[in-house]
């Protein structure tokens, strides 16, 4: 059995435990409070034993549910929470039914029964929150919120009877009381089933988590549009971006290396759907490590000293802007190459053009997951070396061109 299963046959165990107890107490003193709770512990068995049918059909899927059955176990805490406003009923009705009840017997007896219900409801409902916020169960979370009301009214209960020690009848009174805390419990339990089961979004903190992890990367331009909901204790993501990449097949491999991080860093997340598409760009930019005098190219990567950036017309026309940067690593004594190789991601280069072959090293890895491309080239010069690249991507175009006119 996994965790959530456990946990749910302890609680039908000790809510039966405080239903025996608070029977015993209620038949020994009459006391109408008493009573009341041991009833109040009766729906938290019920409860308890519908939550445990409600983990195990969660897990089943079908064709006619390929999403699962995980907004089973919402469902069985919306009706946890009708069980808990079926209780407070009770009480009310029990305590305005116009009789008059003496005052109960056997107090200290009483006193000390309750006062071990209020120490074993309050640890079992602690341990039970534990376990639900760690699966991310709604249905353990549900419960363990009922049966802390176990605690608070027990504590009610256990001054009412204090008062009945010294003559004053207050047993009415505190069933009233326990009540109001039935119906907070209830409402609470309510509002959150019914916010999953209308597919609210994820609360603020987890979407902004989604984002910043999202926007970590690079490669990601901008989210469009981000949904995230619940369905029982799993989370379900859909993310439409857009890539800074040039074709799908590198798209498709930013998207799954997303979706592997998202499950990573947030917990209980059963699928996440991304749509993307890569951003046709009016201007290529491309850089050219140099040496000092910013005109041979460089042999080396990370050390070399400048780095000449051309933003060039896609569809023709020449360079539209240059920026000569010098390299901010130079100094670094160790990964130099690795940093170089995101800085220049960081400034949005579309190509490298080099006479080092980088395949298999972290510069190379870097650059490609990012969707740069290397361009290598035999000419030492700079200029000519751009010259020689666009002319070959003209050639290039003009051939794609001719296709689809044909194609047309």
């Amino acid at each position: 059995m996994e965790t959530s299963e456990k946990t749910a046959w302890m609680s039908i165990l000790v809510n039966l435990l405080l239903v025996g107890i608070k029977s015993s107490i209620s038949l020994v003193s009459g006391s109408l409070a008493v009573k009341a709770d041991a009833l109040h512990s009766f729906t938290d068995v019920l409860s308890s034993i519908i939550i445990l049918i409600g983990i195990k059909i969660s897990k089943r899927s079908s064709r006619a549910f390929p999403y699962g059955l995980y907004k089973v176990e919402n469902l069985v805490a919306l009706g946890t929470s009708v069980l808990i406003i079926f209780a407070g009923y009770e009480i009310v009705q029990e305590v305005f039914s116009g009789r008059d009840r003496p005052l109960p017997s056997h107090i200290p007896l009483a006193l000390a029964g309750i006062a071990a219900t209020i120490v074993i409801a309050w640890l079992f409902s602690r341990y039970e929150l534990r376990q639900g916020l760690r699966t991310g169960s709604p249905s353990l979370v549900a419960d363990s919120r009922h049966i802390f009301t176990d605690v608070l009214s027990s504590v009610v209960i256990l001054a009412a009877l204090a008062g009945s020690a010294t003559g004053l009848n207050l047993d009415r009174y505190a069933a009233v009381v326990v009540v109001l805390f039935i119906v907070r419990s209830a409402v609470t339990i309510f509002l959150d089933s019914v916010r999953v089961l209308l597919d609210a979004s994820l609360d603020f903190a987890s979407l902004s988590k989604i984002r910043e992890l999202v926007l970590a990367d690079p490669r990601v331009l901008a989210i469009n549009e981000l949904w995230a909901r619940n369905a029982g204790r799993y989370k379900f993501v859909e993310l439409d971006l857009t890539l800074g990449v040039g074709d799908l097949e590198r798209g498709h491999h930013v998207a799954n290396e997303l979706e592997n991080r998202i499950k990573l860093e947030i917990s209980q997340v059963d699928r996440v759907l991304i749509h993307y598409q890569p951003q046709r760009k009016k201007q290529l930019t491309y850089a050219v490590p140099v040496a000092g005098d910013q005109q041979t190219i460089s042999a080396h990567f990370g050390e070399t000293p400048f780095f000449r950036l051309f933003r060039v017309n896609r569809s023709g026309g020449g360079v539209v802007e240059e920026l000569v940067l010098a390299n901010p690593h130079l100094r670094e004594e160790k990964a130099k190459g690795i940093k170089v190789a995101n800085w220049l991601v960081e400034n949005n280069i579309d190509a490298l053009i080099t006479g080092q072959d980088q395949s298999g090293k972290g510069p190379g890895f870097v650059l490609g997951n990012a969707g740069v491309e290397i361009l290598l080239t035999r000419e030492t010069a700079c200029e000519k070396a751009l010259a020689a690249v666009l002319s070959e991507q003209a050639k290039q175009q003009d051939v794609r061109e001719q296709e689809e006119n044909h194609a047309a």
